[in-house]
């Protein structure tokens, strides 16, 4: 099943009641990517960095600004003292006007004018050019959408072969539990039998002694696994965001495996599936975007725009200089940086240095991420073969088994012999599970370093 792209909800689990249900290794996984929080997070961080490139992409837009100014002063702008003097009278005459003859008294008055002052204002700037810096902090935008997928991705990747860990260990003690009570099973048969001889005086009763001890020692185990299981199953439950009540249980009844020679996969061909080497790839880009953001600070800007101002002037008591105006404009702008390229010199020189890092960053992590690859391969090859080892120890002490209560039952071996035969066969039993167990927790690691795991 692909976990990609989790945004719509699968319908499948989440009102996840799944408490009283038997799950798969499916509806595990499908839960916990909807519901792991560090998954959440991620997915957040992912939403948030497409609203840093929604919000990079508004400044291929014109900057729209308004404002008021209203300033109220102290004392008028203009203040004079016109003093007193004989004003000519206009007698209706022009050829008077050089020589008036008639006059009037003005007494004098003092003026003040402009203390009260509103002005508004409404600009609008399109930037035509500044540098590409608009252009390449799209890029940049775009970048950091892309890394937040990828992580995304790799959390994704990191949660479910978590899952797969918690749900096959969790078999593996239920294997284990059932063949230790399957030990059991056969424990007390032999202790009915044992105790039939010991009152009939063919055996001592330190046999019948040991078969007890050995009793004890199964139901401390068993203890044991049961608490183990119970944690386990709790641990799942947080893993994969549902509430446990008690009640979870594992749809699967054996650990099977197959031959991986199949999942074998280049690491030449499995790199580009890798998140890692995209981020590597994605991190010199975005140095190279900084690069050129840094040499964009140092070109010139070009820029237009249209103004409308409003201007509202007022004198003491409404005088004659009260007035208001609204007029409008378009203007252009070109900006040149001189000083600046002296700093910004080294600090172009700084992000070409930072260039060359990402490169070599992505020249050594390419190679150690094929190495993980082969590691993770071998891996899954050497705990396969263990299983093999495993069946042909498990064959052998059954065969041993076997013999070992042949004999005591002709009264050859005594029962300590007959104890250490069945306790071998539980142990190996017991690695046979965790090889298994292993393989399967080794092979969804391989799926996930060669970028199959969803």
């Amino acid at each position: 099943m692909k976990y990609r792209n989790v945004i719509t909800p699968i319908v499948l689990l989440l009102s996840l009641n799944i408490n009283a249900q038997t799950v798969t290794l499916e509806m595990c996984k499908d839960s916990a990517i909807q519901n792991n929080i560090n998954i959440k997070n991620k997915q957040l961080s992912l939403e948030a960095s497409q609203e840093v490139k929604k919000n990079a992409f508004t400044n291929y837009f014109p900057q729209i600004d308004a404002g008021a100014v209203a300033v109220k002063l102290n004392k008028s702008l203009v203040e004079a003292e016109l003093p007193e003097m004989n004003l000519p009278v206009y007698d209706g005459n022009p050829a008077n006007l050089a020589a008036p003859t008639q006059f009037t008294y003005f007494p004098g008055m003092g003026l003040e004018l402009l203390d009260y002052v509103n002005a508004g204002y409404l600009t609008a700037v399109q930037p035509l050019y500044v540098g590409g810096r608009i252009r390449n902090g799209n890029k940049l935008a775009s970048l950091g959408v892309e890394f937040s997928q990828h992580q995304l991705n790799l959390t994704q990747d990191e949660v479910l072969v978590a899952t797969e860990f918690y749900y096959w260990t969790i078999l593996a003690l239920e294997e284990k539990k059932k063949t230790l009570e399957g030990y059991e099973k056969l424990l007390n048969s032999l202790k009915n039998d044992v105790s039939v001889a010991y009152e009939a005086g063919l055996i001592q009763k330190s046999d019948l002694l040991k078969i007890q001890l050995e009793l004890n020692n199964i139901n401390a185990n068993k203890l044991k696994l049961n608490n183990g299981i119970d944690l386990l199953k709790m641990t799942l439950a947080q893993h994969i965001g549902i509430t446990y009540s008690g009640n979870l249980q594992i749809a699967d009844t054996a650990i099977l495996v197959h031959d991986p020679v199949e999942a074998f996969w280049s690491p030449e061909e499995a790199l580009l599936k890798r998140d890692e080497y995209q981020m590597l790839n994605k991190a010199i880009d975005a140095e190279i975007l900084q690069k050129k953001m840094a040499m964009g600070e140092y070109l010139p800007t070009v820029a237009v725009g249209v103004a409308g101002l409003y201007l509202d002037v007022s004198e003491p008591d409404g005088g004659m200089m009260s007035f208001n105006n609204t007029n409008s404009m378009v203007f252009a702008k070109v900006s040149v940086p001189i000083s600046g390229w002296w700093g910004g010199s080294h600090k172009i020189k700084e992000h070409k240095l930072k260039v060359n890092i990402a490169q070599n960053n992505l020249e050594e992590k390419t190679e150690l991420l094929k190495l993980q690859m082969d590691k993770a391969y071998k891996d899954v090859i050497e705990s396969y073969m263990q299983i093999q080892v495993a069946e042909s120890s498990v064959e052998q002490a059954l065969e041993h088994l076997s013999v070992v209560k042949n004999s005591f039952d002709a009264g050859v071996v005594s029962t300590s012999d007959l104890l250490e035969a069945q306790a071998m066969y539980q142990q190996t039993k017991d690695a046979l599970i965790d090889s298994k167990t292993a393989y399967k927790i080794k092979y969804a690691e391989y799926l996930k370093v060669t970028g199959r795991l969803l």
